[in-house]
């Protein structure tokens, strides 16, 4: 019976220092940077599937890519590439890869990526799209810490 109370009373303390100010300071500051109204009101209003043809071999246009681009300040070295015609996003053709816009949105991903990144990738035989968005996260995470 004692050990239940000592456990309840180490979570507790836990908890009292996790409410500290100081116990919580800001590791690695995200970078911060000035995005156009104009971009913003095209990258949170817009209509969704509204553009695409029945049967497209993807849902996004040329003009939401120049969205993302200047939204998340990917380097015009990044080249953006729809699938056309008889191709997928599944199956992207040599020297491509699939970026999903969750890796962007939710993962933070930047351009280029790390050469980490890509040799642990090599390393393991795997594509970054193959990765889950959760996979993707721990994934940067780490490295992030790794360089702290």
């Amino acid at each position: 019976m004692s050990s239940r109370k000592g456990s309840s009373k180490r979570n507790s303390s836990v908890h009292s220092s996790l409410g500290d100010s100081s116990a919580n300071e800001v590791i690695a500051p995200k970078e911060e940077f000035e995005v156009e109204e104009e971009a913003k009101d095209v990258y949170y209003k817009r209509p969704v599937r509204s553009q695409n043809a029945p049967l497209a071999p993807s849902m996004v246009s040329s003009d939401y890519l120049t969205t993302l681009r200047d939204f998340y300040q990917i380097p015009n070295g990044v080249v953006f590439r729809i699938p056309s015609g008889n191709e997928s996003a599944k199956d992207p053709p040599e020297g491509f890869f699939t970026c999903y816009e969750a890796f962007l949105v939710y993962c933070r991903v930047w351009f280029p990526i790390p050469g980490t990144i890509v040799r642990a990738l090599r390393h393991f035989g795997l594509s970054i799209s193959q990765l889950c968005v959760p996979a993707l996260q721990h994934w940067l995470g780490v490295l992030i810490l790794s360089y702290s």
